[in-house]
């Protein structure tokens, strides 16, 4: 089930002093109104702050009530220096437009990215009598080091025309020595608090460079900002106060922090309860992964079940895997937390993506009431699809093309967005059973039985699709996930990551349109085509029940193929023996003597040591089975 966590920042706020690093003049425009007349314009910079300056001919106004009324100004920042690249304002080729915006709503102040260079994000703005300031972090702009820029001012008030202040002169600024945050990470990923005590808790930021070493939050501005105030509030400091309960899932709040206008790659989890609990969480750290829970809780040992199931080096390991197969960057690359989120009144989810990740817990049900593990007292083990589901989610969602191609039918947007997140998870089951990576073969063995238990319910969920028909618009998200492992039989793992290249890079559009949903589903298949060199029309259409877009087939190949071509299978698996080189101990001499055999792992399923269950949690809108 995907969550979002990430909200628009908190205006970055001018501190005092700041050193004027450019300044430019105009001459006066006596046909202009005084207020939109610039009669100069400079930067100041203070830290990683830049305070964007304008003075003009007279008082500007504070509030208008108009409809469509508005003032605008405007400082385009060049900021690679080149005219030719960005938005063309004479001289200057803006990445970034500065802009403050007096209108009914209020005065208002934005970076908008108009250029390649990343950034972008919200303002403070202040106005005292004629002089307009706009602050906000050096790295909304790119973080240059010398950038051209110049100014302009229009405005909208008693009619529908616009007027306007001629383009300044382009002026050069240099920026004083700053070291731009390139990690901001907020600690704990979940407070437990009570508006009947305990109702507050600190949260911690923590920044670093790029070398990964910590930095002094006393040289950056920090700014709090938490999504529900209905329940709880953060003060500038990052002290949270809960005075409210959740009434609905919806109502949990997250707080998020921006230092200098650069975003945390975590949130903080505000869980709220109607009385405290006593759950004490703590922190099981991994390279990439950490999982923030309590060491026990309701009498079961939490601890021992992560420690002896390697929970965080298992799930380090899907991380790099699904890393690896969707070629996205999450988060920034920051550490991506789960937190056990608990509470008594039925608004945790069970398994909900996002940074962290929400694993719930149902407090005072004494069996199957968690997403962390199978809570039968008979057989507690991890939640092993829940954890990578979610985790998949995360290593789809910022990919710009694979939006694109799931909301292209959109009554089809959830089967993919939920099954496609799970294929991240598939390929992490089946390379992680075979790693070797220093897991035991007890942790890996249980892998492996919730790996086949599923595969089975995938395959059971195509049969049973295929049987009614197989009609396109009733393919749920396990009958994808069947239709997946049926590939993977005949193709290998070379496919699946064939298929998640189309959506690389990140940032970037599709090549092609994708606008019904004959084209949605031939580009699944010309996804497949193009890795396997086979033409799957006919399988997809006879076997599937795909619509095919015959007439658009020969321009969505080639667009998918230029994607697969860009990003070789063998980068990730050298000698394709379907183990990964970031497990293989010998990446490049094929499946012996290297290699785990596979039947030492499934030969221990077989043998009986883990047994099959049939009971089921709801994952999102995803029947799963439990273990």
């Amino acid at each position: 089930m995907l969550g979002a966590t990430w909200f628009p920042p908190p205006p970055v706020q001018a501190g005092t002093g700041g050193t004027t690093i450019s300044q430019l003049s105009d001459p006066t425009h006596a046909g202009l109104a005084a207020y939109i007349d610039i009669l100069s314009a400079s930067i100041v910079q203070n830290g990683g702050a830049l305070t964007f300056v304008v003075e003009t001919r007279g008082a500007i106004p504070t509030s208008l009530s108009g409809g469509g009324e508005y003032i605008r100004f405007i400082w385009f920042v060049d900021a690679d220096q080149n005219a030719a690249t960005g938005q063309p304002h004479g001289s200057v080729g803006s990445e970034f437009n500065v802009r403050a915006v007096i209108d009914p709503s209020g005065i208002n102040g934005y970076v908008d990215v108009t250029g390649t260079l990343p950034g972008g994000g919200l303002g403070g703005v202040t106005i005292t009598d004629s002089r307009i300031e706009l602050t906000v972090g050096l790295p909304q702009v790119g973080s240059p080091s010398t950038f051209r820029w110049a100014a302009e001012a229009c405005a909208v008030i008693g009619g529908p025309s616009q007027s306007c202040q001629p383009l300044t002169t382009a002026a050069t600024a240099t920026t004083l020595p700053y070291t731009a945050p390139a990690s901001v990470e907020l600690f704990p990923p979940l407070l437990m608090l009570s508006p009947s005590g305990p109702s507050s808790g600190q949260l911690q930021v923590i920044l670093r460079d790029q070398d990964g070493k910590v930095l002094d939050n006393a040289d950056y501005q920090l700014s709090f900002f938490i999504s529900n105030t209905n329940v709880a509030a953060v003060d500038a400091n990052g002290l949270v106060t809960a005075h409210a309960t959740p009434a609905v899932f919806e109502d949990t709040p997250y707080v998020s922090v921006y230092a200098d206008g650069v975003q945390s790659n975590n949130a903080s989890v505000i869980r709220s309860t109607p009385t405290d609990l006593g759950v004490s969480h703590q922190n099981y750290p991994g390279e990439h992964v950490a999982f923030f829970l309590p060491a026990a809780i309701e009498g079961v040992n939490l601890n021992a079940i992560t420690t002896s199931y390697q929970v965080a080096e298992a799930t380090d390991l899907a991380y790099e895997v699904e890393q690896a197969f969707t070629g996205i960057v999450a988060f920034n690359g920051g550490t991506q937390y789960f937190a056990l989120d608990v509470t008594d009144d039925g608004t945790e989810p069970c398994g909900l993506s996002g940074n962290p990740i929400r694993l719930g817990w149902r407090y005072g049900v004494s069996v199957h009431n968690s997403c962390y593990i199978v809570n039968d007292p008979t057989h507690r083990v991890p939640q092993w699809l829940v954890l990578w589901h979610e985790m998949g989610h995360n290593f789809t969602g910022p990919s710009a093309g694979f939006a694109e191609f799931a909301f292209a039918y959109s009554p089809m947007a959830g089967t993919y967005a939920e099954g496609l997140a799970t294929l991240a998870g598939m390929a992490a089951w089946k390379s992680v059973v075979l790693c070797d990576s220093g897991l035991s073969t007890f942790s890996r063995t249980n892998i492996a039985q919730e790996t086949q238990n599923n595969e089975q319910v995938f395959r059971g969920a195509l049969a049973a699709y295929q049987s009614g028909g197989a009609q396109y618009d009733q393919m749920t998200p396990d009958v994808l996930d069947g239709i997946l492992f049926d590939l993977h039989d005949d193709f290998g793992n070379k496919a699946w990551y064939d298929f998640f290249s189309c959506f690389c890079p990140q940032d970037q559009s599709l090549p092609c349109t994708l606008t019904t949903r004959e084209k949605q589903a031939t580009f699944f298949v010309a996804a497949f085509s193009a890795s396997t060199g086979q033409d799957l029309r006919s399988r997809f259409a006879t076997q599937y029940g795909f619509p095919i877009d015959n007439a658009n087939w020969p321009a969505l190949l080639t667009c998918v193929k230029g994607r697969v071509q860009a990003r070789e299978y063998s980068s990730i698996d050298a000698d394709d023996d379907n183990i990964l080189n970031l497990c293989d101990s010998c990446p490049t001499q094929g499946p012996a003597p290297c290699a785990i055999p596979t039947t030492s792992v499934w030969g221990l399923i077989l043998m009986g040591l883990l047994l099959i269950s049939a009971g089921t949690v709801v994952v999102g809108h995803r029947t799963i089975p439990l273990w």
